[in-house]
């Protein structure tokens, strides 16, 4: 995939048509089910700014798989309010990534993409990540997230919200996250990525993007923390 297709280049997106130009209307289609949809519940309740920006985050129970995200979000393409169009997920173990992105970047959908998985980059709120590749597994992630005040039970039992304790934990840290996670796209060995140019599409397709998170771009969309 060429930087031509990079789903996250800076480029028009779809237009808002009928809207103010001061005011942004955004669609996120989230693979997850339960702790996406927490952590931008509770960007757009106590950080949005809601007189400058709409979010809509769409969901599926079960969760949905990368390329399904896509086309979710692509479901509003045709919506006449709307300025940008994101899908968030996961490398897991999930199949079809490179087509997930190869589908974005032609469509004009921005993507949110965390490996190994979006826990990362709640971890990042609090410490840097050195740990080498994941390959999909969320294992080391999950043991230093819970050493972290309010997240000691993350994934115990199944629990992965994020509310009450967790979201007050990991309020006033998002630059903190940002810059933890630009740091691990320095540290890629493609020498090519930066935390400013992104992965290099050429050089470095998705899968070998391990660790990364994307997360803190979304979050510069959404006049919550800077470039």
């Amino acid at each position: 995939m060429s930087r031509r297709s990079n789903p996250n280049a800076d480029k028009p997106l779809h237009k808002t048509k009928g809207a103010s130009r001061e005011h942004r209307v955004i669609y996120v289609a989230v693979e997850g089910e339960r702790t996406e949809v927490d952590y931008l519940t509770y960007l757009k309740k106590d950080l949005l700014d809601s007189k400058r920006i709409t979010l809509h985050v769409l969901a599926k129970r079960n969760g949905m798989k990368p390329l399904e995200a896509v086309d979710r979000v692509l479901a509003q393409a045709e919506e006449p309010r709307r300025d940008e169009l994101w899908a968030m997920f996961d490398r897991d173990q999930h199949e079809g990534i490179p087509q997930a992105f190869k589908k974005a970047g032609a469509e004009n959908v921005k993507i949110a993409y965390s490996s190994p998985s979006f826990d990362l980059w709640l971890l990042l709120h609090f410490t840097g990540f050195n740990s080498g590749r994941q390959s999909g597994s969320s294992t080391i992630v999950h043991e230093q997230l819970r050493r972290q005040r309010g997240f000691e039970t993350f994934d115990i039992r199944g629990d992965k919200s994020v509310r009450g304790e967790r979201v007050e934990a990991l309020r006033d840290k998002h630059e903190i996250a940002a810059r933890n996670a630009k740091k691990l796209a320095n540290d890629c060995p493609t020498t090519t990525c930066s935390d400013q140019a992104g992965h290099d599409d050429d050089h470095c397709p998705p899968l070998r993007r391990d660790p990364c998170t994307d997360v803190w771009r979304l979050l510069v969309s959404l006049k919550i923390i800077d470039a």
